[in-house]
């Protein structure tokens, strides 16, 4: 296959209100979340670089002058396209598509997933095919909801999929795919539309143009995880400081499973337990007691206060279950 980084564009999709982690996305937006330190936006961006993507569109919506203050601060090929209403993630791609139609191909990448499973081998499998699209699909992690026939070929997505019998393959979709400039006309310009629909479209109109590409073929390792949500994104933690996993091959590997950020002050009187995350600048007072945790940056844990599976920023906790206290 011939692969030259001019030939490949990248899309991230980072345009959500981040409904799941209310309210701590009333502040932060979703793509900025840190992963110890270091945000999602720029995790993704790099990956996307390093598998050729020589330009990358970006969508926002949800505080996207947060978004293009950071982005304008790094010399990275991204333009960031805001959107006044909010598109859908189909309506997304559509808005941005005049910037990828000179693509050879185009690595979709969803803006809350963090991932080490690589492009190269769906980009074959996809130029191979001259699919529409290529879904990286897993199975394990992400909601098993993309039904796949015996070609790799999608045949099903959402309910209908789960309901189908033995025959199809029941595989999750990690929010990653390959595009084809053929595949853009399909997406609407200003009007909201989600991809799963235009997928189905496509799959109606073009039968075989949608395929899979399984992240566990040949029993090949990956790692995959939803940070969109507040306990994927204490998951994505946990593993990292408890089992090592490697999301991102630039990311620091931690010495234990209490990560502490740069300036941050721990009083010898708090009592820090299990796995944590302390973000710069971060304070943790006398008796506070965290335990499976992470402390985003210049946030201050108050004395004698009890925190266990909380994500804690500046106003307020988020715990893993979904309940929240600011």
């Amino acid at each position: 296959m011939k692969n030259t980084r001019t030939a490949i564009s990248g899309i991230i999709l980072a345009a959500g209100f981040g409904e799941r982690m209310l309210p701590l996305t009333a502040q932060v937006p979703k793509p900025l979340l840190p992963i110890l330190g270091t945000p999602l936006f720029e995790l993704i961006v790099k990956k996307l670089m390093r598998h050729g993507a020589a330009e990358i569109h970006c969508n926002t919506f949800h505080l996207s002058e947060k978004i293009e203050a950071f982005a304008s601060r790094h010399a990275w090929p991204v333009r960031l396209h805001r959107e006044e209403e909010l598109l859908g993630t189909g309506g997304g791609i559509g808005n941005m598509r005049g910037g990828v139609s000179g693509a050879e191909c185009i690595l979709l990448h969803n803006g809350d997933v963090l991932s080490d499973i690589p492009y190269e081998p769906a980009i074959e499998r996809h130029m191979k095919r001259k699919a529409l699209v290529t879904l990286v699909l897993a199975p394990s992690g992400p909601r098993a909801n993309v039904a796949v026939g015996a070609a790799n070929e999608v045949i099903a997505i959402g309910e209908s999929a789960e309901k189908l019998g033995p025959g199809a393959k029941l595989l999750g979709y990690t929010g990653l795919a390959v595009l084809s400039p053929g595949s853009l006309p399909f997406f609407p310009r200003g009007k909201k539309e989600q991809l799963v629909t235009i997928l189905m479209e496509m799959m109606r109109d073009k039968p075989g143009s949608v395929i899979g590409w399984n992240a566990a073929e040949g029993n090949a390792p990956y790692a995959w995880g939803d940070a969109g949500s507040p306990a994927g994104f204490i998951g994505i933690h946990r593993a990292i400081l408890v089992d090592g996993v490697r999301f991102d091959s630039e990311m620091e590997t931690p010495s234990g499973p209490i990560h502490v950020g740069e300036g941050a002050a721990i009083d010898p009187a708090a009592r820090v337990a299990g796995f944590c995350a302390i973000g710069r600048r971060a304070v943790v007072e006398p008796r506070a007691r965290l335990e499976n945790c992470v402390v985003l940056d210049d946030t201050v844990v108050e004395r004698d206060t009890v925190h266990s599976n909380e994500i804690l920023f500046p106003g307020g906790t988020l715990k893993a279950a979904g309940g929240s206290r600011v």
